[in-house]
């Protein structure tokens, strides 16, 4: 990856940590330790395991795949992406965060906002 990928992926993590502490989600932190010793983009958050993308091209399954396989038992992968072109983020989180009852194996993809207010309502 170039200088300038990284540069403009650090960047969008900032972005995303600046919201998460608007959102009073006070915790929140780069991990700048990852690329040493591995982890989520983000952390401080709770039981969430937050990975951060902001790439040309969407390979949402490939970054799903990425947080799955970093995620332990007791914690929720969230995937937060940047539409390209967009000021827009999305997040995916599976569907039991939501619900327990309902199925790990699905994912609900949403909007930045509507994340907030699960991640204050339903998961912390």
């Amino acid at each position: 990856m170039g200088k300038m990928q990284r540069t403009k992926g650090a960047t969008y993590e900032r972005t995303i940590v600046n919201k998460l502490k608007e959102h009073g989600f006070t915790g929140a932190e780069r991990n700048l330790m990852q690329t040493a010793k591995g982890g989520y983009d983000i952390v401080g958050v709770g039981n969430l395991g937050i990975e951060v993308k902001n790439h040309k091209k969407l390979n949402i399954n490939a970054w799903w795949a990425q947080c799955l396989s970093q995620c332990k038992d007791d914690e929720i992968p969230v995937l937060i992406y940047h539409i390209p072109n967009t000021s827009k983020s999305m997040v995916k989180i599976p569907l039991s965060a939501v619900n327990e009852t309902l199925d790990s194996n699905r994912t609900v993809t949403m909007d930045f906002e509507d994340f907030i207010y699960i991640a204050r309502e339903v998961i912390t």
